[in-house]
């Protein structure tokens, strides 16, 4: 089975990768070329800014000038054609934690707008895409954390996934992951039971409820929160 998956930095592609990887035979077509000069503006990127907004990327290297009207436009430019597409998202709230931290932790340069941004563009494009095939499917990080088997499965129906023969002697746990260390269960409380908005002011927390845009966050699967939720 040839896959392609896509999310933003620190939405759990590796994750999601390795789970696939572990239990079943999949073959990821992403690049993720090492070296100097990894392709990091191509189609193929995990992290590719399929939207028209260029000036909202906030890292150089991610800069790409691909203007995709259609998703049949947006596979002419594959050279090999996948059989599904999964677009992996984190809810909007404890993303933005982790992608300001990360953008610090890697030196991005400052930005002249809300991160929150790049989140609405880069899922409303895959939604819109969506809906003009069959073979793209969405995948919630927090669903991954709460019940890996049952989200496995899901997709395992969706996809007719082939197991690999040793599988029931592996665990579908994930201990660690590239680009995220250890997965302990401190990190997954984390997640699990919100403590991320202890991270977040009133004031913080507003903001991003008056920018975030609640069509793609409800065909996510997620909802606005306030302070005292």
């Amino acid at each position: 089975m040839k896959l392609l998956h896509y999310g933003l930095q620190r939405s759990g592609t590796n994750i999601l990768e390795s789970l696939l990887k572990k239990k079943y035979r999949v073959q990821f077509l992403n690049k993720n070329k090492d070296g100097l000069n990894p392709e990091r503006d191509s189609p193929l990127h995990k992290h590719f800014r399929l939207y028209d907004e260029k000036d909202i990327i906030p890292e150089p290297q991610f800069r790409n000038e691909y203007k995709i009207a259609s998703f049949n436009d947006f596979e002419k430019l594959l050279k090999v054609l996948p059989d599904y597409y999964l677009v992996i998202s984190k809810d909007p709230y404890s993303w933005f934690i982790s992608y300001t931290n990360w953008a610090k932790k890697c030196n991005w340069p400052p930005v002249p707008y809300h991160y929150i941004m790049e989140y609405n563009l880069f899922y409303a494009k895959w939604l819109e895409f969506s809906r003009q095939t069959n073979r793209i499917l969405f995948v919630r990080y927090i669903d991954l954390l709460r019940d890996p088997d049952a989200e496995l499965h899901r997709l395992e129906l969706t996809m007719q996934l082939k197991r690999k023969l040793l599988f029931p002697l592996r665990s579908s746990v994930i201990f660690k992951v590239r680009q995220s260390g250890e997965f302990s269960i401190d990190r997954r409380s984390y997640y699990l039971n919100e403590q991320y908005f202890q991270s977040y002011t009133k004031e913080g927390l507003q903001e991003i409820n008056d920018l975030i845009n609640p069509d793609v966050i409800t065909q996510l699967g997620y909802q606005k929160k306030e302070m005292n939720q």
